[in-house]
């Protein structure tokens, strides 16, 4: 399967930033279909994990989708999620960093990021 190049896809976070109220949705393989709800804005150019506290909308369907599934609905924070993901892969680097994240557009707000069927 041909994946596209990351320059022909929605900018991450790391490269837009992000407004407080933003929905932001996973683009690698180990946070696909992953959906939050930031509190705090992301500035741009920074690459870490999203700063401050957030909402998990949706899981995912990756493999780290069990493990983020007790923070779902809830307000937690960057930590959380990568001592949730750890537990069950010690070497893995966090879901939530801006750059494996991008905006979910809405109607109003620019492009409208279509669901997989």
């Amino acid at each position: 399967m041909k994946r596209m190049s990351r320059s022909s896809e929605t900018p991450t976070v790391n490269s837009s930033g992000a407004r407080a109220g933003d929905i932001l949705a996973g683009v690698g393989p180990n946070n696909q279909g992953l959906r939050l709800r930031i509190c705090d804005a992301q500035p741009r150019g920074e690459s870490g994990p999203i700063q401050g506290p957030f909402q998990l909308l949706d899981a995912g369907d990756s493999r780290h989708s069990e493990a983020l599934k007790s923070l779902l609905g809830r307000l937690t924070d960057a930590a959380a999620v990568l001592c949730a993901i750890r537990r069950e892969s010690p070497s893995c680097v966090s879901v939530v960093n801006a750059n494996l994240l991008c905006i979910e557009r809405t109607a109003g707000r620019g492009v409208v990021k279509q669901a997989a069927v």
